[in-house]
């Protein structure tokens, strides 16, 4: 929680909300609703690739707008 200094040093308290998902400071609770509800959660992942290890190295993620997107992993 954030502090409002007023004047002769009095302070209040000020609320800030986040977005859960990017984690964005809004001035109202509604705001941060509307924030976290603007952003796609992928409908599928489908595994194009895998080198050494468990975890695959290349993967498509399908939004539920239709949007493929891909990634490539790092390591």
């Amino acid at each position: 929680m954030a502090a409002r200094v007023l004047k002769g040093g009095a302070i209040l308290p000020k609320t800030v909300y986040h977005c859960l998902k990017c984690k964005m400071q809004r001035e109202t609770y509604e705001d941060a609703e509307k924030c976290e509800k603007s952003h796609l959660s992928a409908f599928s992942v489908k595994e194009i690739e895998y080198r050494l290890g468990a975890y695959p190295f290349r993967v498509i993620l399908t939004f539920p707008d239709g949007k493929e997107l891909e990634y490539v992993g790092d390591f």
